[in-house]
């Protein structure tokens, strides 16, 4: 890696309650299940060698319990920002995935469930459109890079969320239906990227 280069690692948090019984948490603040904190402690074990030097992550508490895994046995600082939270889901929040038909209809799952960009603008009742929450997660991330200085930096949240911030910034499409608990994504960019921020 160059020292024009970022190096980001994308992680999404360990598992919570929620995730096991396919239940939407979207800015529900849920926390970790005991597995979670499992699989949180063997993902810092497996980051030990990769030189992060920076943790930016979700405010949510399974996000923040993930990170402070990270953090404790890397011995790095973390950075919380509420913009990095998960997409909000709005009514939706705390049912199940089974119960999306029945609730709200079928094209409400079939827009929920796609990652066709023609359903940029659903949105749950009372939640925030799938464009919303990506220029959010962006916007956020562009404007932590400018803020801290380090090249080598992990970045935990929300499995939406670290789908649209991995096609933004590689150019490419997701390479999952789903990123599991705990899971990686490593990428590379240009620090040149800095020059799309726009501060708002």
């Amino acid at each position: 890696m160059s020292k024009e280069e970022y190096q980001l690692f994308l992680i999404r948090h360990g598992e919570t309650a929620w995730n096991k019984e396919r239940r939407l948490q979207g800015q529900t603040d849920t926390p970790l299940s005991e597995l979670g904190k499992k699989q949180a402690s063997k993902l810092a074990e497996g980051l030990k060698n990769k030189g992060i030097e920076l943790i930016f992550s979700s405010d949510l508490k399974r996000a923040k319990e993930t990170s402070e895994q990270i953090s404790q046995q890397l011995g790095i600082e973390i950075i919380y920002h509420s913009g990095l939270k998960e997409i909000h889901l709005g009514e939706a929040q705390g049912i199940l995935e089974s119960e999306i038909s029945d609730i709200f209809g079928e094209t409400h799952y079939s827009a929920w469930k796609s990652q066709d960009r023609i359903h940029d603008q659903f949105k749950f009742p009372g939640g925030e459109s799938k464009s919303e929450a990506g220029s959010r997660i962006i916007e956020t991330i562009l404007y932590l890079l400018k803020m801290y200085d380090k090249k080598n930096i992990a970045i935990c949240s929300h499995g939406f969320v670290l789908s649209r911030a991995y096609e933004y910034f590689s150019l490419k499409e997701f390479p999952h239906s789903k990123l599991g608990n705990c899971e990686v994504l490593e990428l590379v960019l240009s620090s040149k990227i800095q020059e799309k921020f726009v501060q708002k």
